[in-house]
């Protein structure tokens, strides 16, 4: 088990670009999109398997639904995160604009109060570069730096859930993922120091490559101990790692120069592949605890989500992360919906210790509208045989944190350190769905 925590961890912790996606980056299907993802309480379409799968037992009709960003726009801020003991200092920053497919699932009533779902999840996507340099000091002691990263991050969920409706008041459901996570780090930095009598040159570079294959558990309750509320119970298990491959080419360049001399000179080059195939435990999993208040046409809902803390000497040390969701839904008419919401999403991150480690708390709202239309298969049906329904919803979050950055001091031609920057990152994603209810 160890030995897959170490291979994943010394990926994680490789200088690299910085990395701001949290644990919940992407609102997954088209009614969370519309209401902030506080939908644990009153979900009943597929992505129940999701968020609750006591949700599916709720499901009045067979349906498919699929949605996604069809864009999100993610720019960050990292004034000073290359900076010189002398005073000088550049900023660095990314813009990237991605398109993901975050839902796909289809359920099926087996009978009255039992739904069988399936569904495929893209819970985290994130691409983007970082580049910036520094040249500072007066002569004869000067240094120049320069800094570029890339990094690629995703992971997809799927799986199968299953609702059942005890009686009119309580459904239970579980769920059961398997989990492909993906990442992959470029990094480069090289520096040169001129001092009176000598000259450093230092320089740093890799490519890391993660892939891993593992299994979740979900289980979930909706109780309405009242006809105007309906609590909502959620428990995620901790992440299971089954299967790990890690891809590491790095190459490490040193040199000092003495007028002619060369000095010293050191060039350190390595190339490893590892697979490891056993179980290794990353997250602590989670619980949520969801009310929500019915009235005539619609619902407000407001719940907690909370993942433990998770520490492994040496290996792995996520600390305790708790995320407030609040949102609602009115039904103008038949045909049409409205939802809104607000929400956070903080980092399980500890205090920054890697150039490029980022840890960012993001608030944000989203806002979306629904629009049914109803089609009967034959002219003497009294009510619609198929429901086609269009989602579009908006997300904005902004993050406040800290990121690594780089910091040097050309005087005395020492090893770059790492120190903490603030950043702050906007978000802004435009959500497209589309179901089919029959």
């Amino acid at each position: 088990m160890r030995r897959v925590l170490a291979l994943v961890i010394a990926l994680l912790a490789v200088p690299a670009a910085a990395r701001a996606g949290n644990d919940d980056g992407v609102l997954l299907g088209n009614q969370a999109a519309m209401t902030g993802g506080a939908v644990a309480a009153t979900i009943t379409d597929g992505t129940a398997i999701w968020y609750n799968p006591a949700g599916l037992a709720g499901m009045r009709r067979d349906a498919v639904d699929v949605g996604g960003n069809a864009f999100q726009v993610r720019a960050a801020e990292e004034g000073g995160l290359i900076s010189s003991t002398t005073g000088e200092s550049n900023d660095g920053g990314y813009l990237e604009l991605l398109s993901i497919p975050t839902a796909s699932t289809i359920a099926r009533r087996l009978e009255p109060g039992l739904v069988l779902a399936f569904g495929v999840f893209a819970s985290r996507f994130s691409q983007h570069t970082t580049r910036t340099g520094l040249d500072a000091g007066d002569d004869p002691h000067t240094a120049r730096w320069s800094l570029s990263a890339t990094e690629f991050s995703a992971t997809y969920h799927a799986g199968g859930g299953l609702g059942i409706r005890l009686d009119d008041h309580v459904r239970i459901g579980v769920s059961l993922f398997g989990v492909y996570r993906e990442r992959s780090d470029t990094f480069q930095s090289a520096g040169a120091f001129s001092l009176a009598d000598r000259t450093r040159l230092q320089a740093r570079g890799g490519i890391f490559q993660l892939r891993s294959l593992g299994t979740e558990l979900g289980v979930g309750v909706q109780w309405q101990p009242h006809d105007d509320f309906v609590l909502g119970l959620t428990f995620r298990s901790p992440s299971f790692e089954i299967f790990t491959q890690v891809r590491s080419t790095t190459t490490a360049i040193d040199v000092t120069v003495e007028g002619t001399d060369p000095g010293t000179f050191t060039f350190v080059p390595e190339d490893t592949e590892s697979l490891a195939p056993g179980f290794a435990v990353l997250t602590g999993g989670r619980f949520n605890i969801a009310l929500a208040h019915r009235f005539e046409r619609g619902w407000i809902a407001l719940e907690v989500d909370l993942q433990p803390a998770l520490q492994l000497d040496g290996v792995l040390s996520r600390r305790f992360v708790w995320n407030v969701r609040a949102g609602g839904r009115f039904e103008v008419d038949d045909n049409l919906g409205i939802g809104f919401g607000a929400f956070t999403d903080h980092s399980e991150l500890h205090p920054i210790d890697e150039l490029g480690q980022t840890r960012v708390d993001f608030y944000g709202l989203s806002a979306g509208l629904e629009y049914r239309s109803g089609h009967r298969l034959a002219d003497n049906e009294r009510s619609s045989n198929l429901v086609f329904s269009t989602t579009v919803g908006l997300r904005y979050a902004v993050g406040f944190g800290e990121v690594g950055g780089l910091l040097f001091d050309p005087r005395g031609g020492v090893t770059r350190d790492t120190v903490a920057v603030d950043t702050t990152i906007h978000e802004l994603g435009l959500h497209i769905g589309s179901g089919l209810y029959f």
